[in-house]
């Protein structure tokens, strides 16, 4: 027998005795620790990255990291609540949507067109050098 299974042998051992010891010194019917659920909200790149950021912290804590390792530390997501658009009191661009009308209309840094509104990729390429953005409304 090698020394690494002895050594492997033993820390088995050395186990199955503290896991014997701290079963026998539970209550009998005594319950398992709860759970701890953490509430974090995802809704863009940043709020994941703090989330990421937030998982190595509790790696990092030798306090925490076993209960994040062992399933005893969860997350869940907040529930977000999504607000209606903003009425818009614009102009809906309405049929075919050209580099003319993107460059007329671009002041506001978004150009709203109708759903059936058809944007040449000219115009596709203009809003994109200007910074605009192009949204589809419904027209009242």
């Amino acid at each position: 027998m090698s020394t690494n299974e002895t050594s492997s042998d033993h820390l088995r051992d050395v186990v199955r005795e503290v896991l014997r010891e701290v079963l026998a010194s539970r209550a009998p019917g005594s319950e398992p620790p709860a759970k701890a659920a953490e509430h974090v909200r995802i809704a863009n790149d940043a709020d994941l990255a703090r989330f990421v950021a937030r998982i190595i912290q509790h790696l990092d804590n030798p306090a925490t990291a076993g209960g994040l390792r062992s399933g005893q530390h969860t997350f869940t997501l907040e529930e977000t609540r999504v607000s209606a658009p903003a009425p818009f009191n614009g102009t809906i661009l309405a049929g075919v949507i050209t580099e003319a009308k993107i460059e007329k209309h671009a002041a506001g840094g978004v150009v709203a067109v109708a759903p059936d509104a058809v944007i040449t990729p000219l115009a596709r390429d203009k809003a994109s050098k200007l910074g605009v953005k192009i949204e589809r409304r419904r027209l009242c």
